[in-house]
């Protein structure tokens, strides 16, 4: 057991965090895999409450790859973990304690990383605690220094990228994002811009850190000239291409993850929150045409249909949407900065900073839609709804890694056309 003590970087969102039990309105043992290490099962299954032995014997399935991954938990047909009780509480945690759960359970949402040689807290915004912590408090991003075991650090599975790993230009790079990040005078399509187009044009100097710096302090200069705010506001807004990327993004986000499952479609929409959001802005966009509330039937984007209801929506959704931003000023900048410290630019999957920065534009498109689609539905924004929006996307994003390959596919296939259309999709 590694009792090597570590000074680990923590944000006050990580820091606040409290589990809230059966409150959690999407709660984390639904739809998950779940490993069971070796220990625990054996533990388990030899356990003195004849109720924990039935669990244990009727739930967890070997499968022996690991001592890590040594059993796994068989979720129901609705997708909830077959441990939990009528009010959605643990029956291991609550006979057990905590000790005795599987390490994921322990574990879940904190999400440290190494970053060369300094250990970084993180937390998953796929748990919607974790994003109203993230988005809502104004100094959620503030850092402090705890001083924890490693081993108590998600049993010591720190992942990231050690010293031996870290490329040498990514500490650089992340610094001066973070410094546009924290510029005030930039708006947030103003600061995804000036990152996007510094990846861009630091792509080919990743090796050669004194170039890398001499482009910064140029772009400082023309940050304050006012010469990238100009470049900025000469970018076309291009509603076709936008709504292209959006519909060919919801079709496969929608149908591709439960092809070939089987779960019957009523199941899908009782306990998932993301196609929830998604029918909102799907209501918008068919109120011309008969839109089902068969709970087996769901619609989705059709990326050949022409792009001006969506066009409209964005519009007309957009002053509802100011008013929540003017209510909490934070909120974009929040998320902006958890995104450049807890995706470390994806370098751990060997990509590079500029194809970072096309996934978290692709990812900005998609949920301003869906908010759209909330604004117009519910005719304002609420903090629960918001949540509910971020929680339930980014829980799809890291249940299935594979929409990182589509989407990397259509960006490819848009660049034969214009190298910068990504950056169209900024333009309001």
């Amino acid at each position: 057991m590694n009792k090597k003590k570590l000074e680990v970087m923590t944000p006050k969102f990580a820091s606040d965090f409290a589990c809230i039990g059966s409150d959690c309105t999407a709660h984390c043992c639904n739809t998950w895999t779940v490993e069971v290490d070796k220990q625990t099962y054996k533990t388990l299954k030899k356990h003195g409450d004849i109720v924990i032995r039935q669990l244990a014997s009727s739930t967890f399935k070997l499968t022996r790859k690991s001592e890590k991954d040594y059993a796994s938990i068989k979720m129901s047909n609705n997708g909830d973990c077959p441990v939990l009780d009528e009010k959605n509480l643990c029956n291991i945690h609550k006979k057990c304690g905590p000790k005795l759960l599987p390490h994921v359970c322990q574990d879940y949402p904190r999400t440290p990383r190494w970053f060369g040689e300094q250990a970084e807290m993180s937390m998953a915004i796929s748990c919607p605690e974790v994003v109203r912590n993230v988005l809502y408090d104004p100094g959620a991003m503030m850092i402090s220094t705890v001083t924890q075991y490693q081993n108590e650090l998600s049993h010591g599975n720190i992942r990231g990228l050690t010293a031996a790993n870290l490329p040498a230009y990514l500490a650089f790079i992340r610094d001066f994002c973070f410094s546009i990040a924290l510029n005030s005078e930039l708006n947030f399509e103003q600061q995804l811009f000036i990152i996007g187009l510094f990846l861009k044009q630091s792509d080919s100097h990743l090796n050669n850190i004194t170039r890398l710096s001499e482009l910064a302090e140029n772009f400082n200069i023309m940050i304050s000239d006012g010469t990238l705010l100009e470049h900025f506001q000469a970018l076309p807004s291009v509603s076709a291409i936008k709504w292209h990327f959006f519909a060919t993004q919801d079709s496969f986000f929608v149908t591709h993850i439960y092809k070939n499952k089987e779960i019957p479609t009523c199941n899908i929409k009782k306990f998932d929150d993301f196609i929830e959001c998604q029918q909102m802005l799907m209501r918008s966009l068919n109120t011309n045409e008969a839109y089902s509330n068969n709970d087996n039937v769901f619609i989705v984007a059709n990326p050949n249909r022409e792009h001006h209801a969506y066009t409209e929506i964005l519009k007309t959704s957009q002053k509802i949407i100011d008013e929540h931003l003017a209510e909490y000023p934070h909120f974009l900048n929040n998320f902006l900065l958890y995104s450049i410290y807890n995706d470390q630019f994806m370098a751990h999957l060997g990509k590079r900073p500029t194809e970072y920065f096309k996934f978290l534009i692709l990812d900005v498109l998609m949920l301003k839609s869906y908010l759209a689609g909330i604004a117009m539905q519910q005719k304002k924004l609420t903090k629960d709804s918001v949540v509910k929006l971020f929680q339930s996307y980014f829980r799809r994003r890291q249940h299935y890694p594979g929409l990182l390959a589509f989407m990397d596919e259509k960006i490819k296939e848009a660049e034969l056309q214009s190298e910068y259309v990504i950056f169209s999709l900024l333009k309001n």
